[in-house]
């Protein structure tokens, strides 16, 4: 063989391939709890969206066309990809881009440098609360990890009715349940209350998983909804946690996991050698949430599949038949002991596995004060240190990049500063390579998940505020003391270890707070908000600006997404 054939050869597993899908976004009407028929945003004609698949190395290209009856753009975010250097594909409705126009096609090409389980949703309006989901798995060819199977296993909230948009606002309308004393004469629990959706089907309707006895699984168990939390444990058997949102993690032994919205947990599950074929075990999912009132079998709500061994007289068969005795319907739908036992999951514990060391002291620190305005049945407002956010006329790359793309040139203009956005984004402006230390104090009564795009953060420390006497998802404990830089004083459940773990999506419990720290290596504008759509509607959301003049240097906004602009006569100037 020709020595150059034999270098291309080996070059060519590098290159990577392209994993392409073509989607159309539409409307259709759904009837997912068998009670409600109310309008969603399929792809291609469905909902859920196709599980996407790729492996590092890999260029993903989703081609979209809008085909909406709302006449609404939409776009689609890769949800904990880094898009490093293709800032202009995070699919952030204008701030990264201004959408796809209706009626047209637009394609991303994201190139894949990462491995791990992510996912994709809407962020343009309501799209992504209406159903415009789905898991994004990327796989190693490398790993190291040994196990048989790989399941994939997301956990929505589905509402009864469709979220439409608020008249003179961009971001989607999520109608919590309201609270017993807010009117004399409420909807019953099944008009209010989300119902929990588990692989695309009602959770009712849990499916299978199938084991083999003494095969190893890997479970990667995604929170792709909107407001909900949910909690998952498997009876009769280990878990070890290896993944969290991306980020390979040392194992560590767990009796259950939770998961705030938007976050991502992997698990190796051993199947036991000695399942008895007479007797099923079971996985337990329960869905809850603080933002609404709690109602026994709506908050919390428990559901329950089989785990089928091969040979127990029922292989294939993906629902529980009617032949199980009393004991086991009991065994079904009880709350089980792993969701109180001592081996918690807790993110502050996990380790990752490349042991990347806690970063230096910063060279740049925010407070991140979350608040909100509540009535006594709804809230009315959130807001970041007193400024509730609103999206831009222009959408922010542009802003950033300083120029009116025409042609292939571009235009320099005046440095970029906060200001440079409008008071109601909230950016703030960072250097290139600047280690920055954000102070996320919660003084609002509910839990958030706060997300941080195209980047991932070490989680430094967590704790409560002075005051601060909420239940916190993952039940830490307090063990020490001392004053924080937004004059909050608080009591620390753990500080500054040395290989901290790393996220793009943190709870931060009501009444307390998370240090975290990350390096401002990926020029471009990236969203820091709380993943309850509703939340971030209402203005719990701010702008990081990275190396706005790296930006200038290497990003070069492709001529089809300004196009998209051109076609809804949207400012990019």
């Amino acid at each position: 063989m020709p020595p150059l054939l034999q270098i291309l050869l080996l070059l060519l597993p590098a290159l990577g391939a392209r994993v392409e899908y073509d989607w159309e976004i539409s409307n259709i009407r759904v009837n997912m709890d068998g009670s409600h028929e109310r309008l969603a945003v399929a792809v291609n004609g469905a909902v859920p969206m196709p599980l996407v698949t790729a492996q590092t190395g890999d260029t993903l290209v989703l081609r979209l066309r809008n085909s909406l009856d709302t006449g609404e753009a939409t776009g689609l975010h890769a949800h904990g990809i880094l898009n490093n250097g293709t800032n202009y594909y995070d699919g952030a409705g204008m701030i990264t881009e201004c959408g796809v126009a209706p009626n047209s096609s637009f394609a991303y090409e994201i190139p894949l440098t990462q491995a791990g389980t992510f996912w994709l949703h809407g962020h343009h309006g309501s799209q992504y609360v209406n159903g415009l989901r789905g898991a994004l798995v990327i796989t190693d060819p490398a790993e190291s990890l040994d196990y048989d199977d790989d399941f994939v296993m997301t956990f929505e909230d589905w509402f009864p009715r469709a979220s439409e948009p608020v008249p003179g606002m961009r971001h989607a309308s999520v109608s919590a349940p309201a609270s017993a004393s807010a009117s004399a004469a409420l909807p019953p629990p099944s008009e209010r209350y989300p119902i929990g959706v588990i692989n695309g089907a009602n959770g009712a309707s849990a499916p299978d998983l199938p084991f083999a006895r003494n095969a190893t699984y890997r479970l990667r168990l995604l929170n792709t909804g909107s407001t909900s939390m949910f909690r998952f444990a498997i009876a009769d058997h280990d878990m070890r946690v290896i993944e969290a949102d991306g980020i390979s993690t040392e194992p560590r032994f767990v009796d259950s996991v939770v998961l705030g919205v938007a976050q991502r947990v992997s698990v190796l599950v051993s199947a036991r050698a000695d399942a008895a074929p007479a007797k099923r075990s079971r996985y337990y999912v329960e869905i809850f949430s603080d933002v609404f009132p709690e109602l026994p079998g709506f908050n919390p709500r428990l559901y329950s599949g089989a785990v089928v061994y091969a040979g127990d007289g029922n292989d294939g068969d993906s629902d529980i038949d009617g032949s199980e005795d009393a004991d086991d319907v009991d065994d079904a739908i009880r709350r089980p002991a792993a969701f109180d036992a001592p081996a918690v999951f807790d993110d502050l514990h996990l380790v990752p596995l490349d042991r990347m060391p806690l970063l230096p002291p910063p060279d740049v620190t925010h407070d991140v004060i979350v608040s909100a305005n509540r009535s006594k049945s709804d809230l009315t407002a959130t807001f970041i240190n007193g400024i509730s956010f609103m999206l831009p006329r222009v959408p922010s790359i542009f802003t950033a990049l300083g120029s009116l793309r025409t042609d292939a040139s571009a235009t320099a203009a005046s440095p970029v500063t906060d200001s440079s956005f409008g008071r109601r984004c909230n950016a703030k402006v960072f250097r290139h390579l600047d280690v920055i230390e954000l102070f996320v104090a919660n003084t609002d009564s509910v839990t958030h998940p706060m997300h941080l795009h195209g980047h991932f953060f070490q989680i430094v420390e967590r704790g409560m505020l002075s005051g601060g006497s909420s239940h916190n998802p993952m039940a830490p404990s307090s063990s020490s003391s001392s004053s924080s830089s937004a004059g909050h004083s608080r009591s620390l459940q753990r500080q500054e270890r040395q290989y901290p773990m790393r996220r793009d999506t943190v709870l931060v419990g009501p009444g307390s707070f998370v240090r975290l720290r990350f390096r401002a290596d990926n020029p471009g504008v990236w969203m820091f908000h709380c993943h309850i759509e509703r939340h971030m509607e209402l203005g719990l959301a701010m702008l990081f600006v990275s190396a706005p003049d790296v930006m200038r240097q290497t990003i070069d906004m492709p001529d089809s997404l300004i196009d998209q602009c051109r076609l809804m006569g949207v400012p990019i100037a």
